[in-house]
């Protein structure tokens, strides 16, 4: 059938401000002002010149790409076998130390199942011939049903997962930069985070957000890590788990929304339950409990990285500086700064702030916030007391969103739930201690000192 005589509804250059990513092209879209069959009238599909883009990322898609790397990781049997997550190293780039299937599961071009059974074979066939293989969570198959579990968890509590308010399962911090809420059209009674919308509680925070985001920390190891995210679109999950633990409770105590909402962005591999479930994870608000255990943007990566070299590729300013100070830019003699062309302040930022400082900042106010012990469904959180109760039992050491008022979450939409509530001091309950709890009943481990302990 021809559609020759079809007249085309063309839109007109006033739609140009509604683009929503004209910020990422670099020319001119070429396709939509050229209408349905596109800029060579053959209905073809767009290329990423036409749309006036350019692909930073090494990374490629399809059936046959994802294929042909399950094959690569299932023909080296003791890689399949005896892989295991906390042994690759965030640092490796030119490979990644991990397969990089995430994203083909994500967008169908592999299925989950055949990545499962193929390597349980492989396992099975390993341990037939006498060997020793890893098992989950560790295991290959492990990060299969890890995320299994986030989409089981989603299933679980429902529309509310994403978020704290309204989520049973998630710790109420007083994180800045708190989301913004409006009326869930289907139950009116409860609310919604409002995407990309959120009180702006702390102007410091507010610029430190944007720091993180930006790669413009002043922590080379974080900033390194953001800048391949942006351009890639992927990291391995130990930089994942270290700039979620920066922006938290590792430093910036920003809401892990805010973190999550940027994963959301440019991650290839983006699921949403995964997403959302690791970020309760890193930021101790679910999952996950043993908040005192935080990654150094110092210490961490030279256990994988001595030399800095994945810093040096991704942050090229700073390619020249000795060794020594690769991590800690900012404690490099002048002169050595000179030698290498980049000076601190002017070429490469400062830190933002003292790290260690914050460090104890963040420890002091996760443990009056669990002391507290409310979750997303407390009546506390829900009618927006929980803050003054806070202040009031635990005074300085609350850090965080203490300047959002009850009037201000009114004027989002909220019913009575928000209404103003009466300062009341309230006894808080300090909860006895439940011992492990990564993955309580599920898996033991023994108490060891792990490598992202920072002690200094």
């Amino acid at each position: 059938m021809s559609l020759n005589g079809v007249n085309q509804n063309i839109p007109g250059s006033e739609y140009t401000q509604d683009d929503q990513n004209r910020s990422n092209r670099s020319v001119e879209d070429a396709t939509y002002h050229s209408g349905l069959r596109g800029p060579n009238n053959d209905f073809s599909v767009p290329t990423m010149e036409e749309l006036g883009m350019k692909a930073t990322t090494p990374h490629r898609g399809g059936e046959n790409i994802a294929l042909e790397i399950l094959e690569d990781i299932i023909q080296n049997k003791q890689y399949t076998a005896t892989f295991s997550k906390p042994d690759t190293a965030p640092t490796a780039f030119k490979p990644a130390s991990t397969c990089l299937l995430s994203p083909h599961m994500h967008f169908g071009s592999i299925s989950c199942r055949k990545f499962y059974w193929d390597a349980m074979d492989v396992v099975e066939q390993w341990e037939k011939s006498g060997k020793k293989a890893t098992h989950p969570p560790c295991s290959l198959t492990g990060q299969i049903l890890f995320r299994d579990m986030y989409f089981a968890a989603q299933a679980g509590i429902g529309a509310y997962f994403g978020q704290t308010l309204h989520n049973s399962k998630v710790r109420y911090i007083p994180w800045h930069l708190p989301s913004k809420h409006q009326p869930d059209t289907d139950k009116p009674d409860k609310s919604v985070a409002i995407k990309g919308s959120y009180h702006v509680d702390n102007e410091e925070a507010e610029e430190w957000f944007t720091r993180w985001r930006e790669a413009r920390t002043g922590f080379p190891w974080i900033d390194a890590i953001m800048i391949q995210l942006k351009t890639e679109g992927w990291i391995h999950h130990l930089a994942r788990h270290a700039v979620a633990c920066f922006l938290t409770r590792g430093g910036c105590y920003i809401h892990w929304e805010r973190g999550a909402e940027v994963f959301e962005e440019w991650l290839l591999d983006h699921e949403i339950a995964c997403n959302a479930g690791n970020w309760q994870w890193l930021s101790c608000t679910a999952f996950f409990s043993q908040f005192m255990r935080v990654y150094s943007p110092i210490t961490f990566p030279q256990k994988t990285d001595k030399d800095g070299e994945y810093v040096r590729h991704f942050l090229p300013q700073l390619k020249g500086f000795p060794t020594k100070y690769i991590y800690e830019p900012w404690k490099c003699p002048i002169a050595d700064q000179k030698a290498a062309g980049c000076i601190i302040g002017k070429d490469y930022p400062k830190p933002m702030f003292d790290w260690r400082e914050r460090k104890e900042i963040c420890l002091r106010g996760m443990k009056a916030a669990y002391k507290a012990g409310f979750h997303g469904t407390s009546e506390e959180v829900i009618n927006g007391t929980a803050n003054n109760i806070l202040k009031e039992n635990f005074g300085d050491d609350i850090e965080g969103a203490m300047t959002t008022t009850d009037e201000e979450r009114a004027g989002e939409g909220e019913k009575s739930s928000f209404a103003k509530s009466p300062s009341r001091k309230k006894e808080v309950k300090v909860h006895k201690k439940r011992g492990q709890t990564t993955l309580d009943k599920v898996i033991t481990r023994k108490k060891i000192k792990t490598d992202d302990d920072e002690n200094s």
